[in-house]
């Protein structure tokens, strides 16, 4: 197990709804540690166990919601 912290611009986020929903959709992903979405930054800081789950995966999980597009 290998704790892993990355920060991911996300494009779309508009209000705070927009940052739980951000939020969730992260959080969701088993190995997922803790998700601080910032939208006044238009980012979102994730820590995980990249054992369990990898960098694309959680870009993927925030551009699956349709609304949001993480890069």
């Amino acid at each position: 197990m290998a704790n892993k912290t990355i920060t991911i611009k996300i494009s779309g986020m508009t209000c705070g709804h927009c940052e739980k929903s951000v939020k969730n959709s992260i959080s969701e992903l088993d190995g997922v540690i803790e998700t601080k979405v910032n939208l006044s930054d238009s980012n979102a800081e994730v820590t995980f166990d990249d054992s369990k789950v990898s960098e694309a995966k959680i870009i993927a999980a925030v551009n699956e919601t349709g609304i949001y597009t993480a890069a």
